[in-house]
């Protein structure tokens, strides 16, 4: 009886910890979908005016890798039973790049060193990063088919903004199509899937 109410307790606290997980990574994402498009918005204006838009968008990347580490990590949670080494490759691989690009971009801003090019190729890994989790949610009905394939979307986006850097830096046609893309399903599948993430906690919870 005794080991019966300890596993109870122990499964109660897993539950919790598990909600607090993605409560936490809903209204990251959350965030991570309004800094893209203050980052967007902050980009264009700053071609435009000059700072402190640009200051503004580099703390837009900031935020952007510091929250999507979280949303890669419970996306893995999700997905770690179903398929254990991929799941656990894009989340290594995508919440590192993220990770570097979060720290050189605080660099920037502190000390104004520019690390453009490194910060756009870890975007390009969290693209594939992401493409590749949405794929898994989509074949494993983990999520619903529409954001599944609107994150797919979005981590091309990332991917091909990288390509075309790679081939022809930031005038690259590829840049302008990936950019567009990301830009516009990004935040649109964030806003979805934290919508869905702290809706299931709260009914869970109640």
């Amino acid at each position: 009886c005794s080991f019966e109410i300890k596993f109870a307790q122990v499964s109660e606290e897993k539950v919790m910890e598990k909600n607090s997980l993605f409560r936490f990574a809903g209204w990251s994402a959350y965030v991570s979908a309004a800094a893209t498009i203050l980052g967007a918005v902050t980009l264009v204006i700053f071609f435009s005016v000059g700072d402190p838009y640009g200051k503004i968008n580099d703390v837009s990347s900031v935020i952007i890798g510091l929250t999507a580490m979280l949303i890669l990590f419970a996306l893995y949670q999700i997905h770690r039973t179903s398929a254990p080494m991929v799941s656990l490759i894009a989340f290594l691989i995508g919440a590192l790049a993220m990770l570097v690009a979060a720290v050189l971009q605080a660099w920037l801003v502190l000390s104004g060193t520019n690390f453009g090019t490194i910060v756009t190729l870890m975007f390009g890994v969290f693209g594939a990063s992401l493409a590749t989790f949405n794929w898994l949610a989509y074949s494993n009905e983990t999520l619903p088919r529409g954001l599944a394939w609107t994150g797919i979307a979005a981590g091309i986006g990332y991917v091909l903004v990288t390509a075309g850097f790679i081939h022809g830096v930031s005038d690259h046609l590829l840049t302008y199509i990936g950019g567009a893309l990301a830009i516009i399903a990004y935040p649109v599948w964030a806003f979805w899937l934290g919508r869905i993430w702290l809706r299931n906690t709260k009914g869970e919870t109640q």
